[in-house]
C-alpha cells in the first residue's frame, strides 16, 4: 500500500471519528444505534480491506477473516440475548425448616 493510500485511509478514519463524536451530541432517538453501527462497520471495513490488506489476499485468508467475524457476531448475539433476558427482580429464598419440628 502506498503512502498516499495510507494517508487517505487515515483521513477517512479521522473523518469517521469526528462524525462519531459529533453524533454523540445529536439527539437522533432510536436511529442513533443504527447510525453509530453503520459508522463503526465502515471504519472496520476500512481497516480490514486496506490495513490488513484483505483486498489483495488469497481467498483462504478472506474465508478465515470472515469466519472470525462471523464468530464475533455469534458471541455478540449471545451476549446481548443474555443481557436482554435478565431481570432485576429478586427471587425470595425459602427459609430452611427446622429438623424435628
Amino acid at each position: 500500500m502506498s503512502g498516499r493510500g495510507i494517508l487517505r485511509c487515515w483521513g477517512a478514519l479521522m473523518l469517521l471519528l469526528a462524525l462519531t463524536t459529533g453524533l454523540a451530541f445529536v439527539p437522533l432517538g432510536s436511529a442513533q444505534l443504527g447510525v453509530s453501527l453503520a459508522i463503526a462497520c465502515t471504519k472496520a471495513l476500512l481497516v480490514l480491506l486496506l490495513f490488513m490488506e484483505l483486498k489483495a489476499s488469497s481467498g483462504l485468508v478472506r474465508v478465515f477473516a470472515a469466519a472470525g467475524f462471523f464468530w464475533l457476531l455469534i458471541m455478540i448475539g449471545l451476549t446481548s440475548a443474555d443481557y436482554t433476558h435478565r431481570t432485576d427482580q429478586r427471587v425470595p429464598v425459602d427459609t430452611p425448616r427446622q429438623i424435628g419440628s
